[in-house]
């Protein structure tokens, strides 16, 4: 049959059930979510996920950078400029994993959390460089392209005018009016 010491034991659980609220539930939920955004911010934040964000942005700048030098030969310096700024931050970027890689063997805790903190601040940084890089690129993309609507623009309306001023000159001799 049943056991006196597995009623006692099942009992006393109850008991210690009913003594919590039921408004706890909303208070758990807070705390998990709390922790589950906590986790987020660190692993976010973490130096290797910053450097695999670094190298998907590198890898996107590069190909910019490509399409920026068949682009925009006007702008030739400020493209210049821009890859030379690419290139130092890509050296920047590649001294810092080799920093990340070499702060693994750092046998005191303390000196390894200052190692990794000081890289996840210089890479926060040349990620905040690398997005500069990638807009002053975009820039130059985008007024090479403006750059070539107003050629066509001009180049258009010439037509236009080329064709409409022997119109305006026979016109103008009919009725008397002066010439354009």
């Amino acid at each position: 049959m049943c056991d006196p010491s597995d009623i006692l034991q099942s009992s006393v659980l109850f008991w210690v059930l009913s003594l919590i609220p039921a408004t706890i539930f909303p208070y758990l939920a807070l705390g998990l979510l709390s922790t589950s955004f906590i986790i987020y911010g660190l692993r976010y934040s973490c130096p290797a996920v910053t450097l695999d964000r670094l190298e998907n942005t590198i890898t996107t700048v590069e190909e910019i950078l490509t399409h920026a030098k068949a682009k925009c030969m006007h702008d030739y310096l400020a493209l210049v400029e821009a890859e030379t700024q690419f290139l130092r931050t890509k050296l920047a970027v590649s001294r810092l994993h080799s920093r990340l890689l070499e702060a693994c063997n750092i046998p005191s805790w303390k000196n390894y959390l200052r190692d990794i903190f000081t890289i996840s601040r210089a890479l926060a940084i040349l990620e905040r460089e690398m997005r500069d890089i990638k807009t002053s690129l975009l820039v130059l993309i985008e007024a090479a392209h403006q750059r070539k609507l107003t050629e066509d623009i001009h180049e258009g309306q010439e037509i236009v005018d080329g064709v409409l001023q022997p119109y305006y000159s026979v016109r103008a001799r009919v009725h008397g009016q002066p010439t354009v």
